[in-house]
């Protein structure tokens, strides 16, 4: 490691593979004052504006340098950039993109939206807290993992032509509060598996990861999502008779999920009958939105008794505030306060589940919307106290009421509260890119939600677009990140409106990304969906379900590409099973059998654990 002064350039060089990895230098708002060293550790002095800080750069005995960033609690600050980017070596790299799945973007690329996303945001933020860069032979590379993700962003920029990314820390409630902390891992070997691992690693100890196993101990229902599709339903599947007719189809496994504001609602023992045919149970829920008492929303309370973003006369009491007073908010609403809004929660999840006792509740974005300051001198709350506000209110609906939860997006401060996180496998940021996805009379219309028993968005068809096509399903560029970290305790899908079936051009690509990293379909259908494609359905189910029901459990060991255009990729788990699909056009002969057009094979060796 080393710093030249005269620069303000930081240096690391791996020994093990000769490489160097050089940071840019600092910004211009940055002044270096002092640099000491101490032992294995530099300190810098800096100045950024009127915020005066401390930098403690350090090696540790494994060779990861650790950067701590230090100043008076209590002092002012909007936001500062430190410590600089490291920058690619050359074009020959990939940025590892933590947002959603996973994709590896080459640094190179000139049409890839770069911007500033705090974590844990699904409009462009990492679900997972590091992000990383590797070689394109993956072996050698670097990430850097924040230790304190919550009042940090990341910063994608190209610089001198080639993409990169550098930490940005923000203020806590408008002051610098606490040390920040950022450590870089460097590889000379292992690519994004490594750093996959490097992370599981990290995290999992950090924010209480529980396998799935070991959360079926705690929820036996768990065990009926495993290896099963995942169906929201419309309109007339909500119907009994809906669920008889996949059972006869042979949809053997099977999660419902229906939400609240739309009707027709189902019959009162509509959960309890389901069970009875051996399916999971469960609810759309939303705690994160409230509309103003002057919306029409409020008067069809009569009609939609379980309306979920309207609270009669608690607008003022329960929102989130700004530091102005002033409340956030997006075009599905306000923002609710999690802390302000939990005995809002007790009273409709208790009038619900004496009607329909729900096995499962997903949490419609609490883990996909960001983290937020509340302001409100009743709830105060900084970001990380809006997570742990978070946390606690799934433990409520955990302990409380027995149900285990899934997620929208995957963010993993909330650890093992959401088994399962619906749109991992929709890059989110990949979704409207470029796309008319919100054009009406175009092919790639996404649909809206004013049909309120059969919201197009949910149930109309469309055409993946040229930048979705090219980004978000292509398979020369995606990889199963998160599923390397993550796959033996959360099951991940796709969204809502971006079902296996919602592009039926792909749904046949959409399965194959399912059997390849053991995720789980997900299917957004009313009766005449069903109707119109129930071969289709039970075929997409036979594919991959019963390999889903074989590896569930398993740890994601590895991933890579098998032939040189990647459209043959293997994956291994750790029971020793194998999955090998060919995205391609033409037969591949792998391992003496051959694997046809559009087609896999699994492949079971002996067990590696």
């Amino acid at each position: 490691m080393r710093f030249d002064q005269t620069v303000n350039l930081l240096s690391v060089k791996d020994k093990r593979s000769n490489k160097l990895w050089e940071q840019l230098p600092l910004g211009r708002e940055l002044t270096v004052n002092k640099v000491s060293q101490h032992r294995n550790a530099l300190h810098l002095e800096l100045q950024g504006g009127a915020l005066a800080f401390s930098a403690a750069l350090e090696l540790t005995e494994t060779s990861e340098l650790v950067v701590t960033i230090t100043a008076d609690p209590e002092a002012s600050f909007d936001k500062i950039s430190f410590p600089s980017a490291f920058q690619a070596p050359d074009p020959d790299h990939y940025l590892l993109q933590t947002d959603s799945q996973g994709l590896l973007l080459p640094v190179d690329d000139t049409r890839y939206p770069l911007e500033e996303h705090p974590f844990f945001f699904c409009g462009g933020g990492p679900a997972m807290a590091w992000m990383g860069v590797t070689d394109s032979v993956f072996e050698t590379g670097y990430m850097a993992i924040f230790e304190t993700p919550y009042d940090a962003a990341i910063a994608l920029k190209r610089e001198e032509g080639l993409i990169t990314f550098a930490p940005v820390w923000l203020s806590s409630m408008g002051e610098f509060s606490y040390e920040r902390r950022i450590r870089y891992v460097f590889f000379h070997t292992g690519g994004y598996i490594a750093q996959c691992k490097r992370y599981r690693e990290y995290a999992w100890p950090k924010n209480k990861v529980l396998t799935l196993k070991e959360n079926q101990k705690r929820f036996p229902a768990i065990e009926k999502i495993l290896g099963a599709v995942h169906i929201y339903v419309w309109d007339k599947a909500r119907e009994v008779s809906f669920a008889q007719d996949l059972k006869k189809s042979g949809i053997e496994k099977a999660l419902f999920l229906w939400n609240a504001n739309h009707l027709p609602y189902p019959e009162p023992d509509y959960d309890s009958r389901l069970q009875e045919l051996g399916y999971g149970t469960g609810g759309y829920e939303l705690f994160t939105d409230i509309h103003p008492d002057s919306h029409p929303g409020y008067a069809a309370l009569d009609r939609i008794p379980l309306k979920r973003n309207v609270y009669p006369g608690l607008f003022d009491q329960i929102t989130a505030r700004k530091k102005d007073g002033s409340t956030y908010f997006n075009q599905y609403g306000t923002y609710v306060c999690p802390e302000a809004v939990r005995p809002e929660m007790i009273k409709r999840v208790e009038k619900e589940l004496s009607l329909y006792p729900h096995e499962t509740y997903f949490l419609d974005v609490y883990q996909a919307n960001g983290l937020y300051e509340c302001h409100n001198p009743e709830h105060r709350l900084t970001r990380e106290q809006y997570a742990e506000a978070i946390i606690r209110n799934c433990e409520l609906l955990e302990e409380k009421y027995n149900t285990f939860l899934g997620a929208e997006f995957g963010a993993d401060f909330a650890g093992s509260h959401g088994v399962y996180a619906h749109g991992m496998m929709t890059l989110q940021r990949m979704w409207w890119f470029e796309s008319e996805a919100n054009r009406k009379g175009t092919i790639y219309y996404m649909g809206d939600w004013k049909d309120n028993s059969r919201p197009s968005i949910m149930l109309g068809e469309r055409t993946a677009t040229g930048a979705y096509l090219e980004y978000s399903i292509h398979e020369y560029t995606r990889v199963p990140l998160y599923e390397l970290v993550y796959h033996d305790a959360i099951v991940t899908s796709w969204r809502w409106e971006d079902c296996n079936h919602h592009s039926p051009e792909i749904w046949w690509k959409k399965d194959l990304f399912n059997i390849l990293y053991g995720t789980a379909p997900l299917w957004s259908i009313d009766q005449e969906r069903w109707d119109s494609f129930k071969f289709t359905f039970v075929e997409s189910y036979n594919k991959i379900c019963p390999w889903l029901q074989q590896i569930c459990y398993d740890e994601l060991v590895s991933h890579r590409f098998v032939s040189s255009d990647r459209k043959v990729q293997e994956s291994r788990f750790s029971s020793g099973k194998r999955a090998v699909v060919n995205f391609g056009d033409t037969s591949y002969t792998f391992e003496g059998r051959i694997i046809e057009p559009r087609g896999f094979i699994t492949m079971d060796d002996v067990a590696t654990n």
